[in-house]
C-alpha cells in the first residue's frame, strides 16, 4: 500500500510516521519541500527513539505555495491514499497567503487525486472549530459553513482559521461534484506526545506552559467556564493510521478530542504544578484581552500570545466525538490519560526552555 503525505515534518506528521513505519506493507511517500534534506532529518528523528522503519520511505518535492505542482506529485507517487496534513500556520498570515496554501492546494491534490487515482482515498485533516456552530455564526456562516462575504470572515477570525473554514467547504463541494468520498479529521488542540511531551514552540500549548514558567500569565484569559479542547498527538496519529490501513473508511467526518479537557483554570494549575511554578487566579474577559493584544504590539510579543489564538477557547459547548470514539473503541484506541499529557508536555517545555 503506498500511502502519500503531505507535512510529515509537522507534528502530527512525524508521530503518524512514527506509527506507520514499523509496518513492512506500507510504502510511505513524503512530500517535502527540501526533499533528501528533511527526509535525513526524519529518518534521525526516528532513530533517536529506536525506529529503524519496516516500510519504505521516500520523498517527492512540494510546496504548498505551488497549488500548481499537485498534479506532478499525485502523478510521481500514484498513492492508494493520499493523507493531507500539510497547512501554512502563521498568525497574521494574509488572506491570500493562507487560501492559496491551505485552500488552492488542498483543492488541487483533490482534483489530481481524482484524476489520476480515483479509486484512492482522500484524507483531509482540518480543524475543530468547524463543530463550533455558534462560532461559526458569530463569523457570519451558516449551519453549513456557508457564506457570501468570505472577506468579511478573513478579518473576523485571521488568515489561518479563515482559510482552514473557507477549505473545509469548498472541498466538501469539490468531493461531492468529482463523487470522491472525502475522509475528514478534526484535531482538537494538539497537545504533546504523552510520554515525550514533544511539540513545537508555536503551538498554544507549549506558549501557555512557557507563560507560566516565565511568570508572565498574571491573569487567565475568559472566564472559570471557558476550556481549551485538547487531545494528545499520538492518539490522533494512532487514530489516523489505523484510518489508513481500514480499507472499509473511505468517507466521514470524525472529531478528535480528549472528553476530560479541563477548564482553563484547571489546565492551568496541571500544567503549573508540573512546572514548579504558581497558577494564576485571576481572568481577565476576552474581549478586553483581545482589544490589549491588537492595541499593543509588544504585549503580544512579549506574552507570546496573539488575538487570533482566543478564539480556540470555547464554552457551553456540546462537541459531537461519537463517530470517532466509535470508530476508536472498534480498533482498540483509547487516550492516554490527559494528566499524563499534560504532565510530559510541560517537562518537555521546561527542558526546552533551560536549553536555551
Amino acid at each position: 500500500m503506498r500511502i502519500l503525505i503531505t507535512g510529515a515534518t509537522g507534528q502530527i506528521g512525524r508521530w503518524l510516521l512514527h506509527t506507520l513505519a514499523p509496518n513492512p506493507g506500507l510504502e510511505l511517500v513524503l512530500a517535502l519541500r527540501r526533499p533528501q534534506p528533511q527526509l535525513d532529518s526524519l529518518r534521525a528523528w526516528l532513530a533517536a527513539r529506536h525506529m529503524q522503519p519496516a516500510a519504505t520511505l521516500r520523498a517527492l518535492p512540494f510546496d504548498l505555495d505551488h497549488p500548481d505542482r499537485a498534479a506532478r506529485l499525485v502523478k510521481e507517487a500514484q498513492p492508494d491514499m493520499l493523507v493531507h496534513l500539510a497547512a501554512r500556520f502563521a498568525w497574521g498570515l494574509s488572506p491570500q497567503q493562507a487560501w492559496r496554501a491551505n485552500g488552492l492546494t488542498s483543492l488541487a491534490l483533490l482534483r489530481a487525486l481524482n484524476h489520476q487515482a480515483p479509486q484512492a482515498r482522500f484524507l483531509h485533516v482540518s480543524g475543530f472549530m468547524l463543530q463550533h456552530r455558534a462560532h461559526l455564526a458569530r463569523l457570519g456562516l451558516d449551519e453549513t459553513g456557508q457564506t457570501k462575504d468570505w472577506p468579511a470572515v478573513y478579518c473576523r477570525a485571521g488568515g489561518y482559521e479563515a482559510s482552514k473554514l473557507q477549505a473545509h467547504v469548498e472541498m466538501r463541494a469539490l468531493a461531492a461534484a468529482l463523487a470522491h468520498p472525502l475522509l475528514v479529521l478534526h484535531p482538537a488542540t494538539v497537545a504533546g506526545h504523552s510520554v515525550e511531551g514533544e511539540l513545537p514552540d508555536h503551538a498554544a500549548l507549549y506558549q501557555l506552559c512557557r507563560q507560566l514558567l516565565k511568570g508572565r500569565l498574571g491573569a487567565l484569559p475568559g472566564t472559570p467556564a471557558h476550556r481549551l479542547p485538547l487531545v494528545a498527538v499520538d492518539h490522533v496519529a494512532r487514530f489516523i493510521a489505523a484510518l489508513v490501513q481500514d480499507p472499509q473508511q473511505r468517507g466521514g467526518d470524525y472529531l478528535l478530542m480528549d472528553p476530560a479537557s479541563p477548564p482553563v483554570p484547571v489546565l492551568a494549575q496541571q500544567l503549573a504544578q508540573a512546572l514548579g511554578r504558581p497558577a494564576p487566579r485571576r481572568h481577565l474577559p476576552i474581549p478586553l484581552l483581545r482589544l490589549l493584544l491588537k492595541g499593543l504590539p509588544g504585549l503580544a510579543r512579549w506574552s507570546g500570545s496573539h488575538p487570533e489564538s482566543l478564539d480556540f477557547l470555547v464554552r457551553d459547548v456540546a462537541f459531537d466525538t461519537a463517530p470517532a470514539e466509535r470508530l476508536a473503541a472498534g480498533w482498540g484506541l483509547a487516550h492516554p490519560p490527559l494528566e499524563q499529557v499534560l504532565a510530559a508536555t510541560a517537562r518537555h517545555v521546561r527542558e526546552r526552555e533551560l536549553r536555551r
